[in-house]
């Protein structure tokens, strides 16, 4: 029930035009009785004071409509089912918006002073028994009614008073708008809905000059206006700020990266006046984002190539146990069957061969990786010189044509004339055709063609080797050539090998300053390779011609030289390895030499003082002190003792280690025995035909 508000005089603030009149609304007060007689008896009551009433018929409805609004003052009745007064005054009390409003209890029941106590405690202002005085009730709620006017008028007040204060700074803003945005580093501009601008700060007249243009378009590139353009329609119809990174020109020309940002003007109706635009140089951030972009890229390509090379690596770690197992096992299990007296006297020799052809496979194993390790180092050099290249490819084809015959693969040449005559290292390139032929035959079955064609191409001669074999698939032609590829690295594949001798093959034709690529049709419809090797315009100086060490097919064993030969000499043997002393202990015994052995430095330097020897033969790997510490102390007791380095450490700066640290000559592991004896008895002055100071001795060795 509502009623009209006594008159209350208005509040004037401020003069002029421009003053405020303040009044406050009508008071809200809340009535809660579970009985409709009883609100209609305390509406009749508070009529004359002529403010808002609202009825709640239980303390939860009365708890509704304080979620939605405030009161002045709250009139409870007590006993009520449910929520009764007390407790609903409690809630009230508890939430923090309610808890100023006023509550006077009405009871009729609970007259005894606990509930009176009570409901003080709950935060009452008054308890009230029926019957009541009307009068008394008008008269208390008037005051709790004129106290909310009061305050809401105090309330309206400041709200004018700041009001007023934001027409004085109105008078100011446009000047405060300017030298704000003057100062600012960004550049601001004010469009209308239509992008014409009709305000730019002094930062965005220094950036783009005068002849700007009345549009911030005219900034933009031509490539780009027209998605600028969209998007500043899409953002008027969605009436949303809009972001966008832009390029925009500066007056001299420059194009630099800004961050621009729209934000919509609106007027009191909330209609979209025009645009207040910022534009951020971000161009450095750009650019490091750039090169940050690029750098992850960078990183990111660089990690999956580690992950590649460490899976490869794995692979490869893998293949290698298993191709230098192999061969061992056949030369453990032959030996095994040796020393029992398990093999017949007439198989005697094809099991000798057997050996022989195993542990020279892992020495050729050992060969290629050391190979590509000298490629990786850039420490391989090829010796170019006068050669038949003929004769090469001849030599190549006699060694693998075993292979080939076992496999019962046909083995055909065709040695075009006029390319006979050839420029370059004998040895590598008959390496290149040794393992593209050795390829073709792993891959090509039984009844099946390799074909090696030798041609010329005008400048250039053309080695291709084709066979009728398995075949590459597409995708793999691109990485035939890569360390340690195979197209099938399972264990489950056919073919054996560490997948090193096509990309030997790739660095050697490269370093003759060739080409070589594979080609294949498919899987099952064989491949092909081609070398192209440059012929010379001029050929290197004519020297003494000596045939390739792998021309001719590899002769018989040679015999020991007489038992003789080192008949006389004392040689002290310094290995760590057991096996390796006896091996060449019994090798030297058996010309005549007398042998002393040693196990480490120390045992050495004590059989050196007790007896000096004619010649020292020394492991460079041994425990503790290494060989070169060994021949630095024995040129400290005596130099005239002849050494020389016997030593798994392979490659030509393993060998001038040696020679720098007083080593007469470097032989690398394995030797053979001939060798072997021939290196001693060099040394000791015996041989023929001495060998020159510091030079590589045949077979391996090197003397000084």
């Amino acid at each position: 029930m509502n009623g009209k508000a006594p008159s209350t005089p208005p509040v004037v603030i401020g003069g002029g035009a421009r003053s405020f009149q303040a009044d406050a609304p009508p008071a809200r007060i809340l009535m809660v009785d579970d009985h409709p007689p009883n609100l209609m008896a305390l509406a009749a009551i508070l009529e004359p004071l002529a403010q808002e009433l609202v009825h709640a018929h239980s303390g939860e409805e009365s708890l509704r409509y304080l979620l939605e609004s405030d009161f002045a003052l709250i009139l409870m009745d007590v006993q009520m089912p449910g929520l009764d007064g007390i407790q609903t005054a409690k809630l009230i009390k508890e939430r923090r918006r309610n808890r100023h409003i006023p509550i006077i209890f009405l009871t009729a029941i609970h007259k005894d002073p606990a509930y009176i106590f009570r409901g003080y405690k709950e935060g009452a202002v008054d308890y009230l028994l029926k019957p009541f005085d009307p009068e008394i009730l008008r008269a208390k709620v008037s005051v709790f009614v004129d106290l909310w006017r009061k305050n809401e008028l105090l309330r309206q007040q400041q709200a004018m008073l700041r009001a007023r204060d934001v027409l004085e700074m109105e008078k100011r803003g446009e000047l405060r708008f300017r030298v704000l945005t003057d100062s600012m580093p960004q550049c601001v501009w004010a469009a209308g809905s239509d992008g014409e601008i009709y305000y730019c700060n002094r930062v965005w007249r220094e950036y783009a000059g005068d002849d700007a243009g009345m549009t911030f378009f005219d900034a933009v590139p031509d490539e780009d206006a027209e998605e600028v353009r969209r998007t500043y329609r899409a953002a008027i119809r969605s009436g949303q700020p809009m972001d966008r990174e832009q390029r925009l020109r500066r007056k001299d020309g420059e194009w630099r990266w800004h961050l621009c940002r729209l934000v919509p003007e609106r007027d009191d109706h909330g209609r979209i006046m025009g645009w207040i635009c910022t534009a951020t140089d971000i161009d450095q951030q750009k650019r490091i984002e750039e090169a940050n972009r690029l750098l992850l890229a960078s990183e990111s390509e660089a990690r999956k190539q580690a992950e590649v090379a460490n899976r490869t690596k794995d692979e490869f770690l893998a293949t290698v146990s298993h191709e230098l197992r192999t061969p061992l096992n056949a030369i453990l299990g032959w030996t095994r069957m040796l020393r029992t007296g398990a093999v017949e006297p007439k198989a005697l020799t094809r099991v000798l061969e057997t050996i022989e052809r195993n542990a020279r496979a892992q020495t050729q194993l050992v060969e290629d990786i050391l190979d590509v390790s000298r490629i990786i180092a850039g420490k391989l050099r090829v010796s170019v010189r006068r050669m038949d290249l003929h004769a090469v490819a001849r030599g190549a084809m006699d060694a693998v044509r075993p292979a080939a015959e076992a496999k019962g693969v046909v083995l055909a040449a065709d040695l075009r004339p006029d390319t006979e005559e050839f420029c370059g290292d004998p040895d590598r390139l008959q390496q290149v055709v040794w393992n593209l032929l050795t390829n073709a035959i792993k891959f090509t079955s039984k009844d099946g063609r390799v074909e090696l064609r030798i041609e010329r191409v005008r400048s250039d001669v053309r080695i291709s080797v084709s066979d009728t074999g398995a075949g590459i698939a597409p995708s793999s032609l691109d990485h035939v050539f890569d360390r340690f590829w195979q197209a099938d690295s399972s264990i489950t594949r056919a073919s054996g090998g560490l997948g090193l001798g096509l990309a030997i093959v790739r660095h050697l034709v490269e370093v003759h300053g060739g080409t070589v690529r594979a080609e294949s049709e498919g899987e099952g419809k064989g491949a092909r390779f081609t070398v192209l090797l440059p012929l010379r315009a001029v050929a290197p100086a004519s020297e003494l011609e000596r045939p390739s060490s792998e021309a001719e097919p590899r002769p018989p064993p040679r015999q020991m030289p007489a038992e003789t030969l080192l008949e006389g000499l004392d040689v002290l043997v310094v290995d760590d390895e057991r096996d390796a002393r006896d091996l060449i202990a019994a090798v030297l015994k058996k010309c005549g030499a007398h042998v002393r052995t040693a196990a480490s430095v120390q045992e050495a330097v004590a059989l050196v003082h007790e007896h000096r020897p004619d010649v020292l033969l020394s492991d460079i790997g041994l425990p503790n002190e290494d060989g070169y510490a060994l021949i630095r102390r024995l040129r400290e007791i005596d130099p005239t003792i002849r050494s020389a380095a016997l030593t798994a450490y392979a490659g030509a700066d393993a060998r001038h280690q040696a020679l720098e640290a007083g080593f007469h000559a470097h032989v690398e592991k394995p030797v053979e025995p001939v060798d072997l004896a021939l290196v001693v008895a060099s040394l000791a002055g015996r041989e023929p035909a001495p060998l020159p100071e510091q030079e590589p001795l045949e077979q391996n060795a090197s003397a000084g």
